[in-house]
């Protein structure tokens, strides 16, 4: 048992995954803690999922036009001393949001202008901080690396909401900005001092970046593995990820009327879920990711359907739970496949891709999709989206399987 554990923690070994790992756990709870006050700011302001939505759209249209240039600078500079301007440029706009939330009457504007700044610095950190990670570890410790930093991401992502309700209660949503704008100074300071393992690429010479942007779209989607895994993600993101993020929010907080406190209890526990998937990801270490798919997406499904039948919020949370945890492994198994496969000299483009995939186009159609839900109802929003995600997820699989065995 003790030898198991050892194999499965083996990336902690490096003394530079261990200093990213530390810091980088504030920072995310920052960032996630950050998240929620934001919502709970806009769901009191206006009461609506269409206007949470908007938040995310001001996010995705920057992202949208720079996450594939940042994929291509990443590809050629060194990704630390990116991140490292890119990590303080977050922290100046989360204290700059404090003070704003402090001393002025915020307004939806004060919060749009934010997200785009933050869409646009996102664009060039997203892809920097996927290439960095893989080079804290050698190679045959890439998938643990890439399940225990995702282990740390949904831990953060659970507590992160627990900690806003609490500095919320305590003294508003502007105390929560100031502590996220604080949680970057460990991770900027650990940033410097960083030594990343030389990995052998092979760079090609591009006349423009959109020359380097196309060959690495090309790659993607020419290789039968890399197009399934990209256009499953794609899936996932474009249905689940407006769902979890605009539609669930504003269902549970109108439903239920949570207050601050409950608000940020209520949403730790999907977090919960897919802190447990990533900790079960990590020691299963399964020799084939993509397989946890077939499991996956017939739950997320499954459970998707349950939860608007709950008239009481207990059962709710506990399904939530379950929710988190199967979404949780559909996003590592695609994303720890399209890591292990990927080219080294296109992983940057890769991570770009996925990226723009959570930062850009799922926030991008959160808009469209609250303000439906805004509409026809909550409920059937959520029905609706699980029954084309698992059409959809369905034919992409058929379609796969059939290719293989043509080119077989």
């Amino acid at each position: 048992m003790i030898q198991l554990l050892k194999s499965r923690l083996t990336p902690f070994k490096h003394t530079a995954f261990r200093n990213f790992f530390i810091v980088q756990s504030v920072s995310l709870i920052g960032s996630w803690s950050h998240d929620l006050a934001r919502a709970y700011i806009v769901i009191e302001m206006m009461g609506q999922a269409g206007a949470l939505g908007s938040l995310m759209l001001a996010v995705a249209i920057p992202s949208l036009f720079l996450m594939m240039h940042g994929g291509v600078l990443v590809d050629r500079i060194d990704a630390r001393r990116l991140m490292i301007f890119t990590k303080s440029l977050l922290a100046i706009a989360s204290l700059i949001l404090a003070f704003v939330t402090e001393y002025a009457d915020i307004k939806m504007w004060h919060l749009l202008l934010f997200c785009f700044i933050e869409g646009a610095v996102m664009s060039f950190d997203s892809p920097a901080y996927q290439t960095l990670t893989v080079r804290l570890v050698p190679m045959e410790d890439f998938q643990q690396a890439i399940a225990i930093n995702s282990t740390n991401f949904h831990t953060a992502r659970m507590i992160g909401p627990l900690v806003a309700g609490v500095l919320m209660a305590w003294h508003g949503p502007s105390l929560v900005f100031l502590f996220d704008g604080l949680s970057f100074l460990g991770l900027i300071f650990i940033l410097k001092g960083l030594n990343l393992r030389d990995v052998k690429r092979d760079i090609k010479k591009h006349n423009t970046s959109w020359a380097a942007l196309w060959d690495g779209i090309c790659y993607l989607f020419n290789d039968l593995n890399m197009r399934y895994l990209v256009l499953q993600l794609l899936t996932t993101i474009l249905i689940i990820f407006p769902v979890l993020i605009v539609v669930f929010r504003t269902y549970m907080k109108l439903k239920f009327n949570l207050n601050a406190d409950e608000f940020g209890y209520v949403f730790a526990f999907p977090a919960a879920g897919a802190m447990m998937g990533s900790l079960m990801f990590a020691a299963i270490k399964p020799k084939k990711p993509v397989n946890a798919l077939k499991i996956a997406i017939p739950f997320v499904v499954l459970f998707m359907w349950i939860i608007p039948h709950f008239n009481s919020l207990n059962p709710s949370v506990f399904a939530m739970t379950f929710l988190g945890f199967f979404t949780y492994l559909c996003f590592a198994s695609l994303t720890v496949s399209l890591h292990l496969f990927v080219k080294e000299e296109y992983r940057g483009r890769m991570g770009a891709l996925i990226g723009i995939s959570f930062i850009s186009l799922g926030p991008l159609v959160s808009f469209p999709i609250g303000v439906f839900a805004d509409k026809y109802g909550y409920e059937f929003s959520i029905y609706l989206s699980a029954v084309i995600f698992g059409i959809a997820s369905s034919i992409l699989a058929l379609l796969h399987k059939k290719k293989h065995l043509i080119s077989a």
